[in-house]
């Protein structure tokens, strides 16, 4: 590949990683019932809003899940393999693209969810304000996770362990189903 075609499919994949992160991410606050008055949800809701606005004229949403956030997600990765293939010169496999943006959205998902776990972890030995913003987001997005793990396990006198059980657990979905995922994908294109 030469350097004109390179630079434009770094900008091309850096540009819709980042605008399906934050789809992905409006998604997951919407699920996990974040305060969208937090100044950092703010600009996320802000930046996703046309374009989900659009879409759910055409696409209803399912028991208060907004469909239309996973909808655009998988039709912005579909475009960004569409146009790195043109770029490069491979031909496109809808099919298989298409497992591979579901993979990739899957993937996406427990990684911000490992992430925001340990960046919560790390943050309560710095911050010791539960009213602060990012430690707001952080309790509100981890939640639904961790409070059935909190309610299940033992009092350990102070210590909580249910990070670690969610840790090694979306440690082994990512190996369970989305590895295989992956290799689906790979065989379909």
């Amino acid at each position: 590949m030469n350097p004109i075609q390179d630079s434009f499919s770094f900008l091309i994949d850096t540009v819709f990683q980042l605008y399906m992160l934050l789809v992905l991410l409006r998604f997951l606050f919407q699920l996990t019932r974040v305060d969208f008055r937090n100044p950092i949800v703010g600009p996320i809701v802000r930046l996703t809003h046309p374009p989900l606005a659009w879409l759910r004229r055409f696409v209803p949403g399912l028991f208060g899940i907004d469909l239309s956030a996973i909808v655009l997600f998988l039709l912005l990765g579909l475009l960004k393999f569409f146009l790195l293939g043109l770029i490069k010169g491979v031909v496109f496999s809808p099919l298989g693209g298409l497992v591979l943006v579901f993979a990739i959205l899957l993937q996406t998902t427990l990684w911000i969810f490992i992430g925001a776990i340990l960046i919560q972890a790390i943050m309560s030995w710095f911050i010791q304000q539960p009213g602060h913003p990012v430690m707001r987001l952080l309790n509100d997005f981890t939640r639904p996770l961790l409070m059935p793990i909190r309610n299940f396990l033992p009092n350990f006198g102070g210590m909580d362990f249910s990070p670690i059980v969610v840790l090694i657990a979306l440690n082994f979905l990512q190996k369970l189903l989305i590895s295989p995922l992956f290799y689906a994908a790979a065989r379909l294109m």
